[in-house]
């Protein structure tokens, strides 16, 4: 009797192992269910970039950035005052996706933002500024990637305004501020003359000069100046000693005397933004501040120098 319940024991033991080997557990059934899925979720989501690149994006991609030049008249109504004959302007590209463009450009003063197409093929562009100013255009313009420059128009949206027309040829350049640029010096020359005018006053004959020489060892955006240092330059020089800070910040001069002077002498020089107040450092505040207190005692006629 005990022989028969001993081997029908080891019958029921080895069927219920038998059992188990066919059936999976339930865990590794939620487990296969997962792996098989997984493939199907990861079908569904984007493909990065780097892994499918498209010549089209990159070759647009590189035109992304600053380009610098003169803004030159073309077409002028004289009837309607005196023009700026040529202004040194910034065109940003700021994105490009697909045939859409979108930047902005800082010149005399002022930003205004501009969006288009863009032809991938041609990388000729045809961009419009928002349209509620009236000295408000159309840019069209065409990238040559080999020399980095951008050539082509501006049309006025308002035909009545003084120039109505402008050409523009930029290169492509990085800006970063660099307190140590100053004015350019003539060491040929004892003293390096430099005017200082407006375009319709260079006509007239009406013009200021201002000494290089005298500011090429001060600079006030590096070294805390003293009175003593500036108490015998003039209203022009003074001016521009003072308004050189905000050149090397990138700031685009409204006034039309410093404009003039920043966009046609000196080479470094870059308008990218119209306010740069934040930017400015404890140095170049004290010394604005110290400028400024001798430029009071200027004639009432300096009062159109400066900012």
């Amino acid at each position: 009797m005990k022989k028969i319940l001993l081997i029908l024991c080891v019958l029921l033991v080895a069927c219920q192992e038998k059992q188990e080997q066919k059936t999976p557990s339930a865990p590794l059934e939620q487990t296969a269910t997962i792996e098989e899925k997984k493939p199907v979720l990861d079908s569904k989501q984007p493909t990065p970039q780097k892994n499918n690149p498209s010549k089209k994006t990159t070759a647009l991609d590189t035109l992304l950035g600053y380009y610098v030049g003169q803004f030159q008249a073309v077409e002028i109504n004289h009837d309607k005052g005196a023009p700026s004959y040529s202004n040194k302007i910034t065109i940003s590209i700021d994105e490009i996706k697909e045939n859409s463009i979108y930047g902005h450009s800082v010149v005399a003063g002022g930003k205004r933002e501009f969006e288009g197409v863009i032809d991938p093929q041609t990388l000729f562009a045809k961009v419009v500024e928002p349209g509620d100013n009236k000295y408000d255009g159309i840019f069209s313009f065409t990238f040559f990637a080999e020399t980095q420059q951008i050539e082509g128009t501006w049309v006025a949206n308002d035909q009545d305004i003084t120039v109505t027309k402008r050409k523009f040829t930029l290169e492509k350049r990085t800006f970063e501020y660099n307190p140590t640029l100053n004015l350019a010096y003539n060491e040929e020359h004892e003293y390096h003359i430099m005017p200082l005018f407006t375009s319709q006053e260079e006509e007239s004959g009406e013009t200021e000069a201002i000494d290089a020489n005298l500011l090429k060892d001060l600079n006030a955006s590096v070294q805390q100046l003293t009175p003593a240092a500036i108490e015998n330059l003039r209203k022009g020089e003074l001016a521009i000693l003072r308004n050189l800070i905000y050149a090397r910040h990138g700031y685009s001069f409204k006034n039309r005397k410093m404009r003039y002077f920043f966009d046609n002498y000196i080479a470094w020089y870059m308008p990218i933004s119209t306010d740069v107040r934040e930017e400015l450092t404890t140095i170049e505040h004290n010394n604005i501040a110290l400028i400024k207190r001798y430029e009071q005692h200027a004639d009432r006629y300096y009062d159109y120098f400066g900012r």
